[in-house]
């Protein structure tokens, strides 16, 4: 019994292990000649080999620029859209920066730099001449902020500008010094001559005083308030020789066509 079992395990390869053996043994010597002809072929004629691979290179290349070129536009894209988006958001951010700045600049010129709270009530200028009446302003605060009939509007640096005429709960007329027909009680000068100037318009006045009382270009007209303000200057001082007395043509002190703030007490 012992002597057959160990016959047919010579018959059969011990048990499949010959078999294994075989196939190995085919498969490497295949793979050597494999080699052996690329190597050949890569001596003997090293164009064909390049010839036979380079369809394979192609496409693998071919496929590689597909999905890069498609990154590429989409990030581009992506790019374009974000850079064209900062450039509105710094375009309006530029806007209202200046916005501020124009404000800032107003404010310093009708306040100046004092730290501590201004007097009155500040009002912006919603319309000024032309647009208004000329020699009227209308203010975006009213009665409610403590606006009332008969107080004066001030300008840059204190100067005195003209009278509330009018107020309802959140808007205000001031009718300014230089309104034509108005009659404003004054001096001129450091010798304080006393005028009566009569508005022309547009920020003008005209007065007539005696020749004898000296006034010159360039002098001061004030009005009476907490001492003597100063609202406009003398411009030009007109004679005529068979007249005793001279004209004045004076001046405001305050563009009345590029205000945009005012305080009011």
């Amino acid at each position: 019994m012992k002597r057959r079992s160990y016959l047919t395990t010579r018959r059969f390869g011990g048990g499949g292990g010959g078999l294994f053996s075989s196939i190995g043994r085919l498969v490497g010597a295949l793979v050597a000649l494999l080699i052996l002809v690329l190597l050949v072929l890569r001596l003997a004629a090293p164009g064909l080999l390049t010839s036979l691979a380079s369809p394979f290179l192609r496409t693998g290349q071919a496929l590689t620029e597909g999905v890069g070129s498609s990154m590429t536009l989409d990030s581009r894209s992506s790019l374009i859209k974000d850079r064209e988006r900062l450039i509105r958001e710094n375009e309006a951010l530029n806007v209202q920066n200046a916005t501020f700045a124009a404000r800032v600049a107003d404010l310093q010129r009708l306040l100046g730099n004092r730290t501590e709270r201004a007097g009155g009530v500040l009002a912006g200028v919603l319309a000024r001449p032309p647009v208004s009446p000329y020699d009227v302003l209308v203010v975006d605060q009213g009665s409610d902020a403590g606006v009332r009939i008969g107080a004066t509007a001030y300008g840059s640096g204190g100067v005195p500008l003209g009278t509330v005429t009018s107020a309802d709960a959140r808007s205000a007329r001031v009718t300014l010094y230089s309104h034509t027909g108005n009659v404003t009680e004054g001096w001129a000068g450091a010798s304080r001559i006393p005028v009566k100037l009569t508005g022309t318009g547009a920020g003008g006045f005209d007065a007539e005083i005696p020749g004898t009382a000296g006034a010159l270009v360039g002098d001061e007209i004030f009005v009476p308030g907490p001492g003597a303000l100063p609202i406009a200057v003398i411009t030009e001082v007109v004679t005529d020789p068979s007249s005793p007395s001279v004209v004045l043509r004076i001046r405001s002190q305050v563009n009345p066509f590029s205000l945009t703030w005012v305080t009011i007490q």
